[in-house]
Parts: structure tokens; sequence; C-alpha cells
């Protein structure tokens, strides 16, 4: 499991580990897993979907994220995933950094297994695409939206002076 940084160290920052992991299980799918320990009550977690569904903005507040990218250089395409932990989900292709936004179609996301017990919670996300999915520098991610209001930015790395997933510099090859 790989562990993401909070972009700032906050006294609520301070009590949380989040930690990360994405397999490849085939060409077509896969498998990434969130594990967020601390004070769970602490978190703002979205209300309960009543369908789960594709939504836009679910950065707004605390949601678990994944970008693949089809190559590590800024004008590489890249594809940015966002789950919810309440299931609503959403795929956007880029044609490069933070360029040609839009829906990706041919991939779906399911949250395929949520778990809460005492400190930890876990999150196993499906991504599930008809063609093959480009994978070759990954960004783990999440933001977490607490009781106070305050949001906190989680990365593997923030390679710049503000909180920028859509960085490449912050991924993994």
């Amino acid at each position: 499991m790989n562990v993401l940084q909070p972009f700032a160290s906050t006294p609520l920052t301070d009590q949380f580990k989040i930690f990360s992991d994405l397999q490849i299980i085939s060409a077509e799918k896969i498998e990434i897993t969130f594990q967020i320990s601390g004070p769970l009550d602490k978190i703002l977690w979205p209300d309960p979907a009543i369908i789960e569904s594709r939504q836009d903005e679910l950065w707004k507040t605390t949601c678990l994220e994944t970008f693949l990218g089809s190559g590590p250089q800024a004008n590489d395409s890249y594809t940015e995933v966002n789950c919810s932990p309440n299931g609503n989900w959403n795929a956007y292709s880029f044609s490069s950094y933070r360029e040609g936004m839009s829906p990706s179609p041919d991939i779906t996301v399911r949250l395929k297994e949520k778990s809460t017990q005492g400190q930890n919670g876990f999150f196993k996300i499906e991504l599930l695409s008809t063609k093959a999915i480009a994978a070759s520098c990954v960004g783990l991610t999440a933001v977490i939206e607490f009781t106070t209001g305050e949001k906190a930015y989680w990365a593997l790395r923030h390679p710049k002076s503000t909180a920028d997933f859509h960085d490449k510099t912050g991924w993994k090859t």
C-alpha cells in the first residue's frame, strides 16, 4: 500500500493515515483500494446515494480519486476517476495537463466494497472499460472534508506550492 501525504499538516490531518493501492486485473479492469485510519467521525461523509450514478463535482467534498496517464509528460493524455464513498462516480479524459476535459464514456466505476469499523475505513473501487486503460503512470489521491468544513488534499507527493492532483510529477510510474 502507498502512503498518501496531506498537502498541509493540520491538527486534523495529523490524526489520519491514508493508504491506497492500484492493481491492474486486465487491460480493461483495474481495482483501487483506499484505507483511511483515524477518527472517522470527524470526516464529513456524503449522504448515502439512493442509486449510485455518474455525478459531476464529486471532488468538492470527500472523494477518492485516481489518475491514469498514458505517459509521464504534461502533454500526455490521462484519465481522472472520482469515486464518492457513497458510490457516486465519474471519469474524465484529458488530452494533456488540464486540457480537453470530457466525460470518459468507455469507463464505468463501481464502489465494490465499503466497510468502516472503529477507526478504519476500507474502500475498493473497480474500473471497467470497453477498451484498454492507459496506466503507465498513476496518481492516487483523496479529498477529505472534515465536519469542521476544513478540506484536506492527499496525494502520493505534492511537488508544487499548491495542491494539484493533475501534476504528473506527483504521480508514480
